[in-house]
């Protein structure tokens, strides 16, 4: 058995029930992958010495900026999930009305980059922002008491408020600035995994696409499959309503998973060249020639930025 090792970017959760799905029916074992599966609540991407490691694409960029080359090689969801949601009464409906909330947020400079640049498209300024530093495991308890406001995935935290009786209001970043429908959350591997074990993450890549398609056609039944490996106290009503929230957008028009789409990569990662977040683009960021069909994106240094 080979072993490999996959750090989550939070605790399992709705956005990996294709992971924790093959690893409930034994795929990876009968393919030979001898898997261990680790999450925890992080705002900063942390490989630990992962084989793979799960983040936003924004997060790969900053750790290739910092001396760790890891490079995308499959994303979650065919949209991105994220936003900023906060309780009704805080009036926040679009960037703009950030201007004198609390906002909590994490350590990175893309985060600040990020927010400064949605609020300027919507006509607000980012400086009157009140900046709250934390990294939220209970969106419940912090909502209304220690902030206003955050950035979540909406398949989870936005079902969590609603399952505890609040009203909320919430607004795709994507929907204000295309930028911000990135490639998040997704998958990356380190160059050396990648150059020394390909067969492995090819059969890797190949039971997530059979596992995700499935939650994608069934999102019911494979939640409740994998409902052990979800936080405890969840409602199976919640899980049920989240899967169904992600399955249309886990899978491209061709019915296929993780296949990262150029437009989707280019945009954010010249963003981030742009206000100096990473300073220079590399040859290969991101790749699908680990999918069967082996289409290999088209590299950084040629793509049209």
């Amino acid at each position: 058995m080979e072993k490999v090792n996959v750090v989550l970017d939070w605790f399992p959760n709705t956005n990996h029930t294709g992971l924790l799905l093959a690893q409930k029916r034994g795929w990876f074992k009968e393919a030979g992958l001898d898997v261990t599966i680790r999450g925890d609540v992080h705002g900063v991407m942390e490989t630990q010495g992962a084989d793979f490691v799960l983040g936003p694409e924004i997060s790969m960029l900053d750790c290739r900026q910092k001396g760790t080359p890891l490079i995308g090689i499959a994303v979650l969801t065919q949209k991105c999930d994220s936003g900023i949601v906060s309780l009704k009464s805080a009036g926040i409906t679009r960037p703009r009305e950030l201007e004198g909330k609390r906002l909590t947020h994490w350590a990175p400079a893309w985060f600040h980059a990020a927010i400064r640049q949605v609020m300027a498209q919507d006509g607000g300024d980012y400086d009157k922002v009140q900046l709250v530093p934390l990294d939220v495991g209970d969106i419940v308890a912090t909502l209304g008491q220690a902030a206003d406001a955050t950035w979540v995935y909406e398949n989870w935290e936005n079902q969590v408020l609603l399952e505890a009786g609040r009203e909320i209001n919430y607004f795709n970043l994507g929907d204000f600035d295309p930028i911000f429908d990135f490639c998040a959350p997704a998958i990356a591997a380190p160059e050396a995994v990648l150059e020394t074990r390909p067969a492995m993450v090819r059969t890797f890549l190949g039971i997530l696409d059979r596992a995700y398609r499935l939650a994608a056609s069934n999102p019911e039944d494979s939640v409740r499959e994998v409902r052990s490996f979800m936080p405890a106290g969840c409602s199976e009503q919640l899980l049920i309503r989240s899967q169904r929230h992600l399955a249309p957008i886990l899978l491209d028009a061709q019915g296929r998973w993780g296949r990262i789409r150029p437009e989707r990569w280019d945009r954010m990662a010249g963003f981030l060249l742009t206000c100096g977040v990473i300073t220079q683009r590399w040859d290969c960021e991101y790749t699908n020639d680990y999918f069967a069909d082996g289409q290999v994106s088209q590299p950084a240094a040629a793509a049209e930025i």
